[in-house]
């Protein structure tokens, strides 16, 4: 089981779509598995995206193909079972940073996951704010499950 909350979505002055989405769960599963989960690529197929390359060591490639397209970038930081950052969009969509924070929790991990569109304001804006906030939740049960499914 995964107990999942939204952390907070901010939006800039004047309006704009909230650049920020920040999504929590605790998972059932150490933060070695859950490290696991987050970097190796057939795992991440398990409940990223229906395809996904990744080389997890900074400066590494990332592609991710789900029925939304394909999103592609790179990966900026990597502390062992600790965090993993990485940028990516779709073609012609803004660039998105996304920060996966792993903790050590009470009955499992903590994942913070951290979603910031960091690409030029006049390029196409991507899915709003509230589908990308939207995203995370499925992804994060699906990650659940498939940790939950490890053997201790």
């Amino acid at each position: 089981m995964t107990e999942e909350t939204a952390r907070g979505e901010t939006a800039p002055a004047g309006g704009d779509e909230a650049p920020t989405v920040e999504r929590e769960a605790v998972l059932p599963a150490s933060p070695d598995e859950v490290w696991e989960a987050l970097t190796d690529a057939d795992r991440l197929e398990e409940w990223l995206g229906d395809d996904v390359r990744m080389e997890p060591v900074e400066g590494g490639e990332i592609r991710v193909s789900d029925e939304g397209g394909e999103r592609s970038g790179t990966v900026e930081k990597v502390v062992e079972r600790e965090l993993l950052r990485f940028t990516w969009a779709r073609p012609g969509e803004r660039e998105s940073r996304v920060e996966f924070a792993v903790e050590a929790a009470p009955g499992g991990s903590r994942l913070i996951v951290t979603e910031i569109r960091t690409g030029p304001v006049g390029m196409a804006g991507g899915a709003p704010a509230a589908r990308a906030a939207a995203a995370w939740e499925p992804r994060l049960r699906r990650l659940g499950s498939v940790v939950a499914l490890v053997p201790a």
